[in-house]
């Protein structure tokens, strides 16, 4: 199976074997909008292409360019997973037509992988905008917050600010530093890191539980280090969502 994330800046794809990841490719959700055949900024070197697709994204533009490539090149008409597809959880959240569906594909996956019947879930997904959301124990999406992402808010400072200098994205080396350099990624690395501690925190007492954290997207590994060791890392916890998901209609239907 395919497994198909459309994201604001990139498109994560998933070779999957149930849960497990078998080959990934990423490609640019700009080019892609841009008119450019989807199959071929896959780039599979030949690999067949299953025919059981499934995909979640957040620009229908690019959604719409990805299933006419499939149902013209090949035949394959991909499963789009939209808010009123059952997940095998529930959700009070008030505004459902403005809820991104990563999100709760996220809240699916932390329940039916890690959290379900044991804690509540807090699902930390770090993209463009970074997300904290939160699942009970018995499995109701209950919301969470949005915040800008962590290259979000430093692009945004650095179109506020242009004489401050370019950084690497890159793990903070000296906390307190001693650069201007030192002090910017201090401050937007470390400080995103301290972000998410906190909001995870504050959540974890309106729950009135212990919750597993769970922390995923490809900017994850930045602040890896600045993150509690009991903590989740699954990078690519979407994908295993949408493979779940997947199999939960297909085996219902």
């Amino acid at each position: 199976m395919l497994a198909i994330d459309v994201g604001n800046t990139h498109i994560t794809c998933a070779f999957m074997e149930e849960s497990e990841i078998r080959l990934l490719r990423r490609v640019s959700t700009e080019d892609c909008l841009s008119g450019s055949a989807f199959l071929d900024l896959l780039d599979l070197d030949g690999k067949p292409v299953p025919d059981r697709v499934v995909i979640c994204s957040v620009r229908r533009a690019a959604t719409g360019a990805i299933c006419r490539d499939f149902r013209e090149g090949l035949g394959i008409s991909p499963f789009v997973v939209s808010n009123d597809t059952p997940m095998g959880i529930t959700t009070s959240y008030r505004s459902m037509d403005t809820l991104g569906t990563d999100r709760l594909v996220d809240a699916a996956a932390c329940h039916h992988l890690y959290s379900g019947g044991r804690a509540p879930g807090i699902v930390i997904d770090m993209g463009t905008a970074t997300t904290v959301d939160c699942i009970t124990e018995a499995g109701e999406f209950l919301g969470g917050a949005i915040v800008p992402g962590l290259m979000s808010a430093y692009r945004g400072l650095l179109a506020a600010a242009p004489e401050l200098p370019d950084i690497a994205i890159s793990p903070v080396e000296n906390l307190i530093g001693t650069t201007t350099k030192e002090c910017l990624r201090s401050g937007v690395i470390a400080g995103h890191a301290a972000l998410i501690r906190g909001l995870s925190s504050l959540m974890a007492d309106r729950l009135g539980k212990k919750p597993l954290v769970v922390v995923t997207g490809g900017l994850a590994r930045v602040i890896d280090a600045l993150l509690p060791a009991d903590y989740v890392r699954d990078e690519h916890l979407t994908v295993k969502g949408l493979s779940i998901i997947h199999s939960i209609n297909t085996s219902s239907g």
